[in-house]
């Protein structure tokens, strides 16, 4: 393996967070491990657009094949501008009113846009998969949820699940704009919507992002004033930056803070 590869950076965040323990790559991957062991493998059932329990509003998310028996009552906010979510969420327009949705952030390449007209729609067509370069995406996608937030705007991300595309889109504008490492990103977003799970080639894709921030952020600290010849930084210990927004969690109508999450160290 390659040392810049995605694998390889994996592997090695896997071996820092679990020393000790044994690692093993699948030969073939999950469709050649499920063709000779299917038993080992768990079968995901399809939604029956028959069943009687789905409203029209349901419905509609079905025709990318939008799970929601698992989507904890609604889209979760991320910062005051940020929400992450479901088609299934991007299908309900009372979800959407009663949250302030403006625009909407549509991750996949074939959940549709219900109500064009009615809020602002912008689309990343990426499939959750081990191909697919998501990050090629990540600035883009920053800029437009930027340009909400500038427009006194709310956003949602969304995917078909709201688990693996729409949750890296958020992981990366977390470690961007408030210069946390992804560690501390996937975190804080966990705790908000507990069934994220980015898929192993996004992660590795976060991990590579995470370098180039920490680079850009080494680089601007150099050119900062501070690095001028003759400069001397400022006296006694320097606090690390935090994130500037509350760090709190709300279960169950019960709400209370997390400790304060430290940001990319400077260099």
């Amino acid at each position: 393996m390659k040392d810049d590869s995605t694998i390889t950076l994996v592997l090695n965040a896997l071996y820092k967070d679990y020393f000790g323990s044994d690692i093993y790559i699948l030969k073939g991957g999950y469709d050649r491990f499920f063709s000779e062991y299917p038993e080992f493998c768990l079968k995901t059932k399809m939604l029956s657009t028959s069943s009687s329990s789905f409203d029209a509003s349901e419905t509609s998310c079905l025709t990318c094949g939008t799970p929601h028996h698992h989507d904890q009552g609604g889209p979760v906010e991320i910062l005051p501008f940020l929400f992450l979510g479901s088609a299934y969420h991007a299908s309900r327009k009372d979800m959407l009113d009663a949250m302030g949705i403006s625009a909407l952030l549509n991750v996949s390449s074939n959940c549709p846009n219900h109500f064009e007209g009615m809020y602002q729609y912008k689309c990343i067509p990426v499939e959750d998969n081990h191909t697919a370069d998501i990050s090629s995406w990540f600035i883009e996608a920053i800029e437009y949820i930027d340009s909400m937030k500038d427009s006194k705007g709310r956003v949602l991300v969304h995917c078909q699940a709201g688990i693996s595309r729409s949750a890296t889109i958020c992981l990366a504008y977390l470690m961007k704009r408030k210069r946390v490492r992804l560690e501390e990103a996937f975190e804080f977003v966990k705790q908000r919507r507990s069934i994220i799970s980015p898929n192993f080639s996004f992660m590795g894709q976060l991990l590579q992002f995470e370098s180039q921030v920490l680079a850009t952020s080494c680089s601007a600290e150099v050119a900062s004033p501070l690095a001028v010849r003759g400069s001397q930084p400022p006296s006694g210990p320097v606090s690390p930056f935090v994130f500037s927004f509350p760090v709190s969690v709300v279960t169950h109508g019960q709400s209370y803070l997390q400790g304060p999450m430290a940001t990319l160290p400077s260099c």
